[in-house]
């Protein structure tokens, strides 16, 4: 297997991630429990294919004797130029898209912490408590705070 190929390989998947990414945010915005279960359970498959063809590529550099950005530059730079232009495609692209994968993934964290939020502060009213009224436990969990609850333990 060559280097190009093991790199096209990681950017369809990363592409595939991409879009997988974009369905998680379509389901969470449109609070579709069924198909945000389903979505998280191929984006998982696709992340673990994307692990392993990483790990993959990373391997076959190790055993070109690359370690490092200085020794990768040299080792492009020795192909013959019409390889050098397509690993340099390849890495712009894998680059590029890594980005969005990224910035989509940051943009799903966001609406994910928005509708806890809005659950726990829901939950708060329900429960005839002020929805600021909380401490963290250990575990960085929400603790709701009592009259009678020590805030800390010796």
């Amino acid at each position: 297997m060559t280097l190009a190929t093991l790199m096209r390989e990681e950017l369809t998947e990363v592409e595939r991630l991409q879009q997988w990414l974009q369905r998680e945010y379509d389901a969470l915005k449109a609070r579709d429990l069924a198909d945000l279960e389903q979505v998280v359970a191929e984006k998982q498959q696709c992340v673990d294919r994307l692990r392993a063809l990483t790990d993959a590529r990373l391997d076959y550099l190790k055993a070109q004797g690359i370690a490092d950005a200085r020794q990768w530059v040299s080792h492009v730079g020795r192909l013959p130029v019409a390889q050098r232009r397509e690993i340099d495609t390849l890495w712009d692209a894998l680059e590029q898209t890594a980005q969005q994968v990224r910035a989509q993934n940051e943009v799903n964290g966001a609406v994910i912490a928005a509708s806890r939020n809005h659950v726990e502060r829901t939950l708060a009213i329900l429960h005839g408590r002020d929805s600021l009224d909380f401490l963290y436990d250990q575990d960085s969990r929400k603790v709701f705070g009592g009259r009678n609850q020590p805030i800390a333990k010796a």
